[in-house]
Protein backbone atom coordinates (compact mmCIF):
# COMPACT_ATOMS: atom_id res chain seq x y z
CA UNK A 1 0.00 0.00 0.00
CA UNK A 2 2.87 2.34 0.80
CA UNK A 3 4.45 1.71 -2.61
CA UNK A 4 1.14 2.47 -4.33
CA UNK A 5 0.82 5.79 -2.47
CA UNK A 6 4.39 6.70 -3.38
CA UNK A 7 3.73 5.81 -7.00
CA UNK A 8 0.64 8.02 -7.06
CA UNK A 9 2.55 10.95 -5.57
CA UNK A 10 5.39 10.53 -8.07
CA UNK A 11 2.98 10.34 -11.00
CA UNK A 12 1.14 13.44 -9.77
CA UNK A 13 4.38 15.39 -9.50
CA UNK A 14 5.43 14.26 -12.94
CA UNK A 15 2.08 15.42 -14.34
CA UNK A 16 2.50 18.85 -12.72
CA UNK A 17 6.05 19.18 -14.05
CA UNK A 18 4.98 18.27 -17.57
CA UNK A 19 2.00 20.64 -17.47
CA UNK A 20 3.84 23.61 -15.98
CA UNK A 21 7.45 23.24 -16.91
CA UNK A 22 7.21 22.52 -20.61
CA UNK A 23 7.46 26.08 -21.90
CA UNK A 24 7.95 26.01 -25.66
CA UNK A 25 11.00 28.09 -26.51
CA UNK A 26 11.21 26.95 -30.10
CA UNK A 27 14.45 25.83 -31.70
CA UNK A 28 16.52 28.86 -32.66
CA UNK A 29 19.11 26.81 -34.58
CA UNK A 30 16.49 25.07 -36.74
CA UNK A 31 14.60 28.35 -37.16
CA UNK A 32 17.72 30.19 -38.31
CA UNK A 33 18.71 27.41 -40.71
CA UNK A 34 15.28 27.46 -42.35
CA UNK A 35 14.95 31.26 -42.37
CA UNK A 36 18.41 31.72 -43.84
CA UNK A 37 17.43 29.27 -46.59
CA UNK A 38 14.57 31.64 -47.46
CA UNK A 39 11.71 29.56 -46.06
CA UNK A 40 8.72 31.84 -45.59
CA UNK A 41 10.08 34.64 -47.75
CA UNK A 42 8.06 33.64 -50.79
CA UNK A 43 4.74 31.88 -51.29
CA UNK A 44 5.02 28.17 -50.60
CA UNK A 45 4.44 26.05 -53.69
CA UNK A 46 3.78 22.36 -53.26
CA UNK A 47 3.86 19.96 -50.38
CA UNK A 48 7.60 20.15 -49.76
CA UNK A 49 7.63 23.93 -49.34
CA UNK A 50 4.53 23.79 -47.14
CA UNK A 51 6.29 21.18 -45.00
CA UNK A 52 9.31 23.48 -44.69
CA UNK A 53 6.99 26.30 -43.67
CA UNK A 54 5.42 24.03 -41.03
CA UNK A 55 8.93 23.24 -39.76
CA UNK A 56 9.74 26.98 -39.60
CA UNK A 57 6.58 27.59 -37.61
CA UNK A 58 7.34 24.70 -35.23
CA UNK A 59 10.90 25.94 -34.66
CA UNK A 60 10.03 29.62 -34.29
CA UNK A 61 10.86 31.13 -30.89
CA UNK A 62 7.83 32.68 -29.13
CA UNK A 63 8.83 36.28 -29.88
CA UNK A 64 8.66 35.71 -33.67
CA UNK A 65 6.09 32.92 -33.83
CA UNK A 66 3.12 35.22 -34.56
CA UNK A 67 4.80 36.60 -37.70
CA UNK A 68 5.75 33.10 -38.86
CA UNK A 69 2.21 31.87 -38.24
CA UNK A 70 0.83 34.78 -40.30
CA UNK A 71 3.03 33.79 -43.24
CA UNK A 72 2.29 30.08 -42.83
CA UNK A 73 -1.47 30.56 -42.58
CA UNK A 74 -1.50 32.79 -45.66
CA UNK A 75 0.44 30.20 -47.65
CA UNK A 76 -1.88 27.42 -46.51
CA UNK A 77 -4.98 29.44 -47.43
CA UNK A 78 -3.64 30.39 -50.85
CA UNK A 79 -2.49 26.83 -51.56
CA UNK A 80 -6.06 25.55 -51.09
CA UNK A 81 -7.68 27.99 -53.56
CA UNK A 82 -8.19 26.71 -57.07
CA UNK A 83 -10.23 29.53 -58.62
CA UNK A 84 -7.85 32.08 -60.17
CA UNK A 85 -10.02 35.11 -59.37
CA UNK A 86 -10.46 34.02 -55.76
CA UNK A 87 -6.74 33.32 -55.51
CA UNK A 88 -5.91 36.82 -56.74
CA UNK A 89 -8.39 38.43 -54.35
CA UNK A 90 -7.15 36.47 -51.35
CA UNK A 91 -3.49 37.10 -52.15
CA UNK A 92 -4.19 40.83 -52.53
CA UNK A 93 -6.09 40.91 -49.23
CA UNK A 94 -3.25 39.18 -47.37
CA UNK A 95 -0.44 41.09 -49.07
CA UNK A 96 0.14 43.78 -46.42
CA UNK A 97 -0.03 41.45 -43.42
CA UNK A 98 2.30 38.95 -45.06
CA UNK A 99 4.77 41.65 -46.15
CA UNK A 100 4.89 43.02 -42.60
CA UNK A 101 5.35 39.53 -41.14
CA UNK A 102 8.14 38.73 -43.60
CA UNK A 103 9.93 41.94 -42.67
CA UNK A 104 9.64 41.02 -38.98
CA UNK A 105 11.15 37.60 -39.75
CA UNK A 106 14.02 39.22 -41.71
CA UNK A 107 14.74 41.63 -38.86
CA UNK A 108 14.57 38.88 -36.25
CA UNK A 109 16.89 36.69 -38.30
CA UNK A 110 19.39 39.52 -38.71
CA UNK A 111 19.47 40.09 -34.94
CA UNK A 112 19.31 36.54 -33.63
CA UNK A 113 20.91 34.28 -36.22
CA UNK A 114 24.66 34.17 -36.72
Amino acid sequence: MKRFACLLVCMSLLGVLVACGGEDRGDIVAFCDLAEDGVGMRPAEGEQELAQLDALEDAAPPDIREAVTTVANASREIDEIEDLQELFSKAFALEEAVATARQQIRTYTQHHCL
